[in-house]
């Protein structure tokens, strides 16, 4: 009966695909165009043209459904509407219902003298509340479009992925998961793993509120096709604790328009920090740049050590992830040369830190190292921490 039921079940599935595999629905958004304050801008339509990145920036994102400016523009005429800017939370869900959209982006661009910001709020059309509102600032007003490339990865943060595990390989670290490139998955991209338990009700109405989750540990992306993508799992709880249903969730869009990782943006205006006395604003964040070292893939790996190096030299988050990266990886047995390169620049980033306390580190991956190249970017690093 058993071998029945099994040879039914695999009929179905090859039978039924579109069933064993649903689409991933993505988010269906629309732009509008931005209200320009201020004066001395290049060109009357800048709202228009700031949509229009925008809208590019999301697209490129690949998780969301953006209706097409021409489409927008067509139905604001038909309806004889003429929305730009802030809209209040109530004409946006009439809006969004004329679109068949769930989100809303509406926002300003500000310039005073030279200073210019960028203001963006985030609406829920069937709620008709305002899921987020965020804005970025520039010290110079020649530089709008990397603002907007700034704010389009602050947007996408509101939106993270969120699937399953459908099965975890022979491979004792590697996990499978029901999202690949139609969903907008990279690789690089971080998740996090969760057990759902139960729900969570309020005690006088019986609506559910929330569910219960048990954290189980993180994984990151380093192979994507169309429909699911390979993970390899970072930590758990305790070792096979990631399994086959278990939940899955993005931590945060590591590709992004803002930022092209091998070489880091500037914020217009700004110097780079050499410390984290302030935030620096590159358009990718700290926990970013964790992904970066944490990843499997070595071309990452080194993006985020010299984004270290560059920008965070003296960051305690960051250099305890690049010790943790080196003492993990030093000791491989390989002549890949991106591999080397990786944790090469993982003692730059301990060297660079001018902080003793990595020193016996360094002296262990120059003493213990297979690779003569590591152990001499290991002892050159250990030489600087005197």
């Amino acid at each position: 009966m058993k071998n029945i039921a099994g040879l039914t079940l695999v009929c179905l599935l090859l039978l039924c695909p579109a069933a064993a595999f649903p689409e991933y629905e993505k988010t269906k958004i629309a732009v509008l165009d931005f209200e320009l304050k201020g004066e001395g801008y290049a060109t009357d339509d800048m709202g228009e043209i700031v949509a229009e990145w925008f809208i590019t920036a999301l697209v490129k994102e690949g998780r969301f459904d953006v209706i097409e400016r021409s489409l927008l523009t067509k139905i604001l005429e038909e309806q004889k509407l003429s929305i730009s800017g802030i809209i209040d939370e109530g004409t946006a869900t009439q809006l969004g219902k004329l679109l068949g959209v769930k989100v809303i982006i509406s926002g300003s661009v500000l310039k005073i003298m030279n200073a210019m910001e960028v203001n963006a709020r985030i609406i829920n059309v069937e709620t008709a509340s305002i899921i987020a509102a965020e804005n970025v600032r520039s010290a110079t007003a020649d530089r709008l479009k990397d603002l907007v490339d700034q704010m389009s990865v602050k947007i996408m943060k509101h939106f993270p992925l969120e699937g399953y595990v459908v099965s975890r390989g022979p491979e004792e670290n590697m996990i499978t998961i029901d999202l690949g490139k139609y969903a907008g998955v990279k690789p690089g991209i971080e998740f996090s793993v969760f057990k759902e338990g139960k729900a969570i009700k309020h005690p006088k109405t019986g609506e559910v509120l929330d569910v219960e989750r048990t954290a189980l540990g993180r994984v990151v992306i380093v192979d994507v096709r169309d429909r699911i993508a390979k993970a390899q799992i970072l930590d758990e709880t305790f070792v096979g604790a990631i399994q086959f249903g278990h939940r899955v969730k993005s931590v945060s869009p590591l590709a992004s328009p803002a930022a092209s990782v091998g070489s880091p943006p500037q914020v217009a205006g700004s110097a780079p920090s050499t410390g984290r006395s302030g935030p620096v604003d590159l358009g990718i964040s700290v926990q970013e740049i964790v992904t970066l070292l944490r990843s499997p893939v070595p071309k990452q790996k080194t993006k985020g050590a010299r984004l270290v190096v560059r920008f965070y030299p003296k960051d305690p988050e960051l250099l305890a992830v690049v010790e943790d990266e080196l003492l993990r990886g030093y000791k491989a047995k390989t002549r890949d040369k991106r591999y080397v390169e990786a944790m090469g620049w993982l003692c730059n980033a301990l060297g660079r830190s001018g902080q003793a306390q990595y020193k016996d580190t360094l002296k262990e991956v120059a003493k213990n190292a297979n690779n003569r190249r590591i152990r001499g970017y290991a002892k050159k690093n250990a030489k600087r921490l005197r």
